[in-house]
C-alpha cells in the first residue's frame, strides 16, 4: 500500500500480537486475528464479519489501512516493534 507500512513492519507487529496467527482469538474472545483487531476497528477499517475468519490478505490489507490512518500506536503492546 503506498504511504503505508512496510510488510515487515507488519509481520512485526502480527508476531506480537499472535505469533501471526491469522485465526487466533485473545482477550476472552474481544480481539481477532492475527492483528488481534477488536471488533469495531475491523468495521472502521471496512472490514465485515469475523476478523479471525477473514483471509489473512485482508487481515494485512485492513492492518495497514489501521496503521496509515491511525499509526502503530493502536497496538500498544507492540507498537515498539513497528518502529
Amino acid at each position: 500500500m503506498p504511504g503505508g507500512p512496510s510488510r515487515a513492519v507488519l509481520e512485526r507487529i502480527a508476531w506480537c500480537e499472535s505469533r501471526g496467527n491469522p485465526r487466533s482469538v485473545g482477550g476472552g474472545g474481544q480481539f481477532r486475528g492475527k492483528y488481534q483487531f477488536m471488533q469495531s476497528t475491523w468495521e472502521a477499517m471496512g472490514g465485515s464479519g469475523d476478523p479471525a475468519a477473514a483471509s489473512e490478505a485482508e487481515q494485512d490489507y485492513r492492518a495497514a489501512l489501521l496503521f496509515v490512518k491511525w499509526g502503530p500506536d493502536q497496538w500498544p503492546v507492540c507498537a515498539a516493534f513497528a518502529r
